[in-house]
């Protein structure tokens, strides 16, 4: 991570929601982010939010097994997104 580590758009964990705006984290500023970070590396990025979705769902399974998001809602959260910017880029 970079010295601007406290202005990042970080997963705050169990809860899973950006810590700088609350949205549920990948948010949209995050996945720009991500990204750049990741400049066009799209398996090495798809890998990282793989294992990032299996620590969510572990996460938000033990605060309340109830009320865990259905998958396809965590699919679209952490994963779905990638091809659409795929498809949005030049």
């Amino acid at each position: 991570m970079t010295g601007d580590d406290d202005n990042r758009h970080c997963p705050v964990r169990p809860l899973w929601l950006c810590r700088l705006d609350g949205a549920p984290w990948p948010c949209p500023q995050a996945r720009a982010a991500l990204l750049r970070d990741y400049d066009g590396d799209a398996v090495s990025l798809a890998v990282y939010l793989a294992g990032m979705l299996h620590d969510a769902v572990g996460d938000l399974y033990a605060l309340n097994p109830h009320d865990v998001p259905a998958p396809a809602v965590l699919w679209d959260r952490f994963l779905a997104w990638l091809g659409r910017s795929r498809r949005a880029s030049p």
